[in-house]
């Protein structure tokens, strides 16, 4: 089984602030959330551990799992560009997400966005077929990588939140 975690709460998503790829680091809420998580798996032996390389998932992982980590660059959050610590408004969003059509204002596209997560899932799925797996990553990538595991619909929503922030959803690998 696979388990998708997306790393606990930062000051960033308490005061929605889009947070792609600006290193911010877990606030009190987000440490207790860790530290719930880590209890709650206590008794999940993983074979193998993904997580991104960014402080706030680095350090949400190291609180819910003691064993070896991989950082992997392909788990890092989509990158906001010029949105980055913007508030998240409607507006925001509405001019973000047309900017990630083709990686305008500085943001990441995402197509490349969804083609660096479905490789790494692509893999995951090859090597740990079968196994207990765990992944700690961000918002956007949840989506992905569910997207991924549960077979790629074509009717899929890439705006519909997948897990809550310090919580995990299982996926069959």
């Amino acid at each position: 089984m696979v388990y998708l975690v997306w790393h606990g709460q930062t000051d960033w998503n308490l005061f929605k602030r889009a947070n792609g790829s600006t290193d911010t680091f877990l606030n009190r809420t987000g440490i207790e959330q860790g530290k719930l998580l880590a209890e709650e798996l206590k008794d999940v032996c993983f074979d193998a551990c993904y997580c991104s390389p960014q402080a706030r998932a680095r350090q949400f992982c190291e609180i819910v799992y003691k064993g070896s980590i991989e950082f992997d660059d392909r788990l890092v959050e989509i990158n906001c560009g010029e949105f980055e610590g913007m508030e998240e408004t409607e507006e925001m969003w509405k001019s973000f997400l047309q900017a990630i059509q083709t990686g305008d204002r500085g943001t990441e596209s995402i197509g490349a966005f969804i083609k660096r997560n479905t490789e790494l899932c692509d893999e995951i799925i090859e090597v740990q077929n079968g196994k207990n797996v765990l992944i700690v990553t961000h918002a956007a990538n949840t989506r992905v990588i569910n997207y991924c595991f549960i077979g790629k619909p074509r009717d899929y929503d890439f705006n519909k939140r997948v897990v809550d922030s310090g919580k995990y959803i299982l996926l069959a690998n």
